[in-house]
């Protein structure tokens, strides 16, 4: 059994950018055996396969629905096979999951708990370094300091507090006009209030 299976599909040009979100976060998880499922290699038949052969938790970058997190217009994880996750913890770095999908998977029958986003996730194009960092800065916790996945919305959403105003006072250094600078604060003040959590919140990795 594998303790973190990381799916990061990479499908499309933003995909691309939260895998690469996905590949720093995978880098923090040294004390856990885990498991990636990258670019061409993130197919329904080998996420299905990881699933059934045994993994505790799943963090997800990419492309997500309120039902499913999808990769070519193809649900990858849904009800379904949510069903064979090990107990833990599913966490979606993916829009609008943390509607439906988030509900489903925060059940004792599922897994444990569940944290992602029931809205648009957003972020710059020509400037997504600082959003990458509040996403990085938010999951640390789980795994430098053990902490409970409750914490880790918290600081997420803290992380977003930050960089909304970094965006806001530094946009031009980030090659920013002003105008798309308060596009991108406004991309992190919305991720802050998308941020959600399902199940039991004293879930640890």
């Amino acid at each position: 059994m594998i303790d973190i299976l990381f799916v990061r599909p990479a499908d499309d040009s933003a995909a691309i950018q939260v895998a690469v979100w996905g590949q720093a976060v995978r880098q923090m998880a040294g004390g856990f055996k885990t498991d990636d499922l990258s670019g061409p290699q993130a197919t329904r038949k080998s996420v299905d396969g990881k699933l059934a052969a045994g993994a505790r938790h799943l963090f997800w970058f990419g492309h997500g629905t309120t039902t499913d997190l999808i990769a070519n217009g193809q649900a990858l994880v849904d009800g379904k096979n949510i069903n064979h996750l090990s107990g833990g913890m599913l966490v979606a770095i993916a829009c609008y999951a943390g509607d439906v999908l988030g509900q489903q998977a925060g059940v004792p029958s599922r897994c444990e708990a569940f944290l992602g986003f029931d809205d648009e996730l957003g972020f710059p194009a020509a400037a997504p370094l600082p959003m990458m960092l509040a996403v990085t800065r938010g999951l640390s916790c789980l795994f430098h300091k053990s902490h409970r996945i409750g914490c880790a919305a918290d600081q997420l959403r803290k992380q977003f507090d930050v960089v909304r105003l970094d965006y806001k006072n530094n946009g031009v250094a980030y090659g920013l006009s002003a105008s798309d600078a308060r596009t991108a604060w406004l991309f992190a003040k919305s991720n802050r209030y998308s941020v959600r959590t399902h199940g039991d919140l004293s879930t640890v990795l």
